[in-house]
């Protein structure tokens, strides 16, 4: 079988399950059940639009020891035979079709035969249940399968799959300075067209998504484009038809995939030369993210980022206008745990990748924040080094002016 549909290495999906398998014995679960995209793709390298499909179910288990088992309907067999590196593969389907040799008729008979197969002593399984984690399917269907399996007990791996995750591999972070690094590229380069007076906020969108598609991106999971006063309180919006007009801010942040792996980015135009009070407030949101990541190394606690981070614009002239935390980690989700806010309890470790963000956002202090009437955020991605930390992107332009 060929290798060149594959987006990593055999070396790669072990070094994944390996990761999971200790954190399931650190959580005391005996399998995964995993349903989302980005988790059978991270667990088997199976990657596929079929796993968009609401109404076709895919399926991991995950157990305590070997290859990961794979469920889905045979439509799909030689799309994983091609894609995945394990060797467990379940189908189902329609009977009357004839469409070759099935394993079971549906979903929960074939979950039943892979512990049977697998692990038949499996008193646990966990699943997708936990805050930053998703169950993909239908409840109906998980509520059928639990019910199925009357003597294990079904409990949350939120955990488990997090911490995997959470430090990446060299080729995870190969991936994500790809990706950042198109990304940075097509902001800053649709940036100088832009012209007051004709291009709308669409164009920007599309500028950007265009030299993203050039440069290798493969999805892009959102493209945000916020200008003029009517439109700077909706804080993050997508892009419309609005022409965009001399002495005006357009905020875009954007994220794109390749292999997989995303990108997060925040950047500030103005169209024309900015108002001193309001480069002083981009200052202070390019100031607080420098400073963040200066802090940041192994052993430091992901909670104390966040109050240096929050402390730089708290301690200034602007210390009114905090309305977030300071960002997250970033990988096969744009938002990954942890997330850094004070109630992170992970300290940073090394490979850790976060998308560090925070802001100025002016408003008037008895009306709220319904009132926000400019935006000024910088988001760059940093990486968690062996004594400290590195930038992957930028740290970019606290304001990038435009000559109009």
């Amino acid at each position: 079988m060929t290798h060149e549909y594959r987006s990593f290495s055999y070396e790669e999906y072990k070094l994944h399950n390996d990761k999971l398998h200790a954190e399931m014995e650190k959580e005391g679960i005996d399998m995964l059940l995993l349903s989302t995209p980005e988790n059978i793709y991270y667990s088997t390298g199976y990657r596929s639009w079929y796993t968009s499909s609401l109404f076709r179910p895919v399926y991991v288990l995950v157990p305590r020891e070997g290859d990961p088992a794979i469920i889905l309907r045979i439509n799909e067999k030689t799309t994983v035979e091609y894609t995945s590196h394990t060797p467990r593969v379940y189908v189902w389907g329609t009977v009357t079709r004839n469409l070759g040799k099935l394993d079971g008729k549906d979903p929960i008979e074939l979950v039943d035969k892979v512990i049977k197969d697998i692990q038949p002593d499996t008193k646990t399984i966990g699943l997708e249940a936990g805050d930053g984690m998703q169950y993909f399917w239908s409840v109906k269907l998980l509520d059928e399968i639990i019910k199925s399996q009357p003597a294990i007990e079904f409990t949350d791996g939120s955990k488990a799959i997090q911490k995997a995750r959470m430090v990446k591999t060299d080729w995870e972070i190969s991936r994500i300075r790809e990706v950042c690094r198109v990304t940075e590229e097509a902001i800053l380069e649709t940036g100088k067209t832009i012209v007051a007076g004709k291009t709308t906020e669409k164009d920007v969108a599309r500028g950007i998504a265009t030299r993203m598609a050039e440069k290798g991106v493969d999805k892009i999971s959102y493209l945000t484009v916020t200008s003029g006063t009517d439109k700077y309180c909706t804080f993050n919006t997508y892009a419309t038809d609005r022409v965009i007009q001399k002495g005006e801010y357009v905020l875009v942040d954007i994220s794109g995939h390749i292999d997989g792996y995303a990108s997060d980015m925040t950047r500030v135009f103005y169209l024309g030369k900015a108002p001193d009070v309001e480069r002083r407030m981009a200052q202070t949101a390019s100031d607080c993210v420098v400073i963040a990541k200066e802090a940041m190394k192994p052993g430091v606690p992901v909670s104390e980022i966040n109050k240096i981070c929050e402390g730089v614009i708290k301690s200034s002239e602007f210390g009114d206008f905090v309305i977030h935390s300071s960002g997250h980690a970033i990988g096969l989700n744009v938002v990954e745990y942890p997330t850094i806010d004070d109630g992170a309890v992970e300290k940073l470790q090394k490979n850790m990748v976060f998308a560090v963000e925070n802001g100025v956002y002016p408003f008037d202090l008895e009306k709220g924040v319904e009132s926000i009437y400019l935006s000024f955020r910088m988001e760059d991605e940093v990486l968690i080094t062996e004594d400290g930390a590195e930038w992957i992107t930028g740290p970019g332009e606290p304001l990038i002016e435009i000559d109009c």
